[in-house]
């Protein structure tokens, strides 16, 4: 008993390693514009604005403070924003925002959706560095916009 014990406590204090661990990359900062959405994008914080008011409707808005900005190549990678203000995602929870071949003045930027166009979210920063990662991009982006500074 003692032995099983011993070794419940051992597992206990392990921890599972963060896969991003000191790996903070970079934020493609701007005020990023398409035909009918922008970003902008500080080294803290995202704000995400789908302009409705053309047919009268609120917009669509989907904010948040970057927690981590993950590289996956010199001009692709993901921002995890902790979400504060959301039209359709949950505030508190974590959530991806993708982008791609980023220059100086354009890139591809996209929010994390499943297939059905629902957002896709973690509960903690822990599961999602597991979650919004480069082998995910492909399952988590249906469409990339075009957005320019």
């Amino acid at each position: 008993m003692f032995l099983f014990l011993t070794l419940v406590v051992f597992l206990a204090g392990c921890q599972t390693e963060d896969p991003y661990a000191g790996s903070d990359g970079f934020v493609p900062v701007g005020v990023w514009v398409s035909d009918y959405d922008s970003y902008t994008i500080t080294s803290t914080h995202v704000d995400y604005v789908f302009d409705m008011s053309e047919w009268g409707l609120p917009n669509d808005v989907l904010k948040g403070s970057i927690e981590r900005a993950v590289n996956f190549s010199d001009n692709a990678g993901v921002l995890i924003i902790k979400i504060t203000e959301a039209s359709y995602n949950t505030v508190d929870k974590y959530t991806g925002i993708y982008y791609r071949n980023y220059s100086s003045s354009t890139i591809n930027l996209s929010t994390a959706i499943d297939a059905d166009f629902s957002p896709i979210e973690a509960d903690t920063l822990f599961d999602a560095l597991f979650l919004f990662n480069a082998g995910n991009a492909g399952t988590h982006v249906s469409m990339w916009g075009v957005y320019t500074k």
